[in-house]
Parts: C-alpha cells; sequence; structure tokens
C-alpha cells in the first residue's frame, strides 16, 4: 500500500506519470536514470514516502525522514514556453509555488524565499530545491527536485539541521495529507513557470515581496569569492543584486552563508 493517491495525483494534475517507490536513496538520481523513458511522457515525477540519501546544490545533502514531501518532476524543455535564459528561475519560480501552498498551512508562521532556492519557515528552511538540466536522445531535460519538511519532526534531525531548519509539523502540531499538498503544489509550479513565461515581471515582483534577503546585508560564496554587501532584492535575471563596497554586483548563482 502506497502513501499516496497515485490516481488522484493523475486525475488532478496535468502529470502524464507517476514513478513511486516507497523508498529511494534520491528522487532526482532517479529521475536522471529514467529521463530518457521519462522524457515522452512528461510531465511526470519520481516520488517516494521517504528518501535516504537526498541532494542539496554542490555538495551538500538534504536530510529528510519519514514524513517529508520528496519528489522530483521531469519536464520536457522543449514543451516549455520558456526562453533559454529564463529557465535558470525555474527554482525561484517553484520556491514561490512551494510558498504559495504552505501559506495556509501555517496561519501563525512567516512563509518566505530564500534565494537561489530555498523556502523558509519562520526564518527556518522548511523547502529545498535542486533544478537540473539533462540533455538525452537529442531532448533537454528540466528536473526539478523538492523536498518540503511536511509531517516530519525535526526533533530528532543532527544540531545543526534542527537549528537552521523546521517542518510543518514541528510549527503546528497538525498532520497534512501529503496528496492534498503535492496536487496543490504540482499545479502551483504549473501556473508559476507558465508565468515566468508570459508574465515574468509579475513573478518576479512576488518574489521580491517575500524575499527574505531584501534590506539585508549579506555574505556569499560566488566561486572563488566571498562578497558582502546589502541586498537590494532580485533583478529581472534571477540574480541577486547586492551592493558592496565597490557598487552593485548581480550575481547570477552562488551560496547565501550569512544573512
Amino acid at each position: 500500500m502506497t502513501s499516496f493517491d497515485l490516481y488522484r495525483l493523475q486525475r488532478e494534475t496535468r502529470l502524464q506519470h507517476v514513478e513511486y517507490h516507497e523508498t529511494l536513496d534520491s528522487t532526482n538520481k532517479v529521475a536522471a536514470e529514467l529521463l530518457q523513458n521519462l522524457l515522452p511522457i512528461c510531465p511526470a515525477i519520481v516520488l517516494t514516502a521517504t528518501q535516504t540519501a537526498g541532494r542539496g546544490r554542490g555538495s551538500n545533502a538534504w536530510w529528510a525522514n519519514t514524513g517529508a514531501l520528496t519528489f522530483s518532476l521531469i519536464l520536457n524543455v522543449d514543451q516549455l514556453n520558456l526562453r533559454p535564459d529564463r529557465l535558470p528561475l525555474v527554482s525561484l519560480a517553484t520556491g514561490i509555488a512551494v510558498r504559495q501552498c504552505l501559506v495556509p498551512l501555517v496561519p501563525a508562521g512567516v512563509v518566505s524565499v530564500k534565494w537561489p532556492n530555498d523556502v523558509l519557515l519562520n526564518e527556518r528552511k522548511v523547502c529545498g530545491i535542486l533544478t537540473e538540466q539533462i540533455s538525452v536522445g537529442g531532448h533537454r531535460g528540466l528536473i526539478v527536485g523538492v523536498g518540503v519538511n511536511v509531517n516530519n519532526s525535526l526533533q530528532g534531525a543532527p544540531g545543526d539541521v534542527q537549528h537552521r531548519a523546521t517542518s510543518v509539523f514541528d510549527a503546528t502540531g497538525e498532520s497534512i495529507d501529503l496528496t492534498e499538498l503535492l496536487i496543490s503544489i504540482l499545479n502551483a509550479i504549473d501556473g508559476s513557470i507558465h508565468e515566468l513565461g508570459v508574465r515574468s515581471r509579475m513573478l518576479l515582483s512576488e518574489l521580491n515581496r517575500h524575499s527574505i534577503l531584501n534590506g539585508r546585508t549579506v555574505k556569499l560564496q560566488s566561486g572563488e569569492a566571498v562578497i558582502s554587501g546589502l541586498c537590494h532584492g532580485i533583478d529581472e535575471d534571477g540574480a541577486l543584486v547586492v551592493q558592496t563596497d565597490v557598487g552593485v554586483t548581480p550575481l547570477i548563482a552562488g551560496t547565501v552563508l550569512e544573512w
């Protein structure tokens, strides 16, 4: 018996295929391995009830236990109404979609986005996003990996994880129907990516309204450089705009070390 209603997932979203496994090491890894088979039946997802070796950006690991919502959405880039320069913004669009779905679940909490790929609940990480572009058989695939701490408690996590992360359950004491939340998130991602293609200014405006870094002094690792300055927001290219001692610097990629 699965932990999800797979029939509902396909009936109430645009999904053409659900690849479900009760336990997986990494949904993004499996999505990449199955990409050639899944691209013709996109959109598809790789979904698991328990992920044992999830990946974050770079060499980071994503800590998760049973009750978290972990999945990878597979999209065919050729079917998306997005210019190539818009593709890197899919991670930010996904963050806004997840935020939109979490807000009603935590009415007493503050849900924000943190460039480039996190969603925070009360300034602690509740969701991580990892996007990967992979070409196979002459077609381009986009894998959007999402991990949301929902019904899992972080009380048993390593100390450093407890300090910087939280879950919906830890914030509210209530469990959520994961199938219903996943349906909401998938449909919201669909809407956000569509908006990115036709009304990207509106999406970026919403990002800046809910960006936790705006107006704060931040320290970032960008390549070999460590950059510190005042964050002025996210620009039209999805870059984080930072006012440093030498001027305004737009950062397309990087890791936020302090904020």
